[in-house]
């Protein structure tokens, strides 16, 4: 279109007399030229599109689940005997005997050994779950008020502090007014490989049962 605006104004400055021909032939030069340049500069900028919205961020992948066959073998028996969890009281089990297993590692322990009484007259233990405590004991010190000196006092209380404690559920079988010896592992750090924690002063191990099974297959006595 404008092509065509251009060429008619030529053709009418062709005709024009001379004293307007140069005037006007220097207004349509000056024209052409912004003309032109204003078609440049908007074949070298265009215009910026449009932002796209971005996407909703999808729902976060759940995490991953180990397959626990004891857990299911568990669940899978108490809904075929759903009285194997209170024929056994907890206060009928108890752990006794408690040994602390020291690591290759100084001041380390890979193991715990207990002995697991089933003090039932009647019914023989199948599963329990356990709840494990370790404590770190260092012996009481006081601070004198008049010198700046610190002494152990031998006849007060250890100060205790659990640095570790691990729960768990075990399938053994311990007939009525028998016992069994069990060993509860310590593992190590599954990334570096190190020890749990180290022991400052001397080990407390505290253990007890949380759940008892007694599932009726198992029984010697109806």
């Amino acid at each position: 279109m404008f092509f065509w605006i251009f060429a008619a104004v030529a053709l009418v400055l062709a005709f024009a007399p001379p004293r307007f021909r140069k005037i006007g032939f220097a207004v349509f030069g000056a024209v052409f030229i912004v003309f032109l340049t204003i078609v440049l500069v908007n074949r070298r900028s265009p215009p910026a599109p449009a932002p796209v919205a971005a996407a909703p961020p999808g729902p976060a992948a759940p995490p991953s689940r180990r397959f626990d066959f004891d857990a299911y073998q568990r669940e899978k028996r108490d809904k075929e005997d759903p009285e194997a969890k209170t024929r056994i009281a907890i206060a009928e089990i108890r752990f006794d005997q408690l040994q602390p297993i020291a690591g290759i590692e100084p001041r380390t322990l890979q193991a715990v050994h207990a002995r697991l009484y089933n003090d039932s007259h009647q019914f023989t233990l199948t599963d329990y779950s356990y709840y494990l405590v370790v404590q770190d004991c260092l012996p009481t010190t006081t601070k004198s008020a008049t010198a700046n000196t610190t002494t152990t006092n031998d006849n007060a209380a250890d100060r205790c502090t659990t640095v570790y404690d691990q729960r768990d559920s075990v399938s053994l079988v311990v007939p009525p007014n028998q016992a069994r010896d069990v060993a509860i592992s310590i593992p190590k750090n599954a990334t570096s490989f190190a020890a749990p924690f180290k022991l400052l002063g001397t080990p407390r191990i505290e253990l007890e049962a949380t759940d008892t099974r007694a599932y009726q297959s198992s029984q010697s006595t109806p």
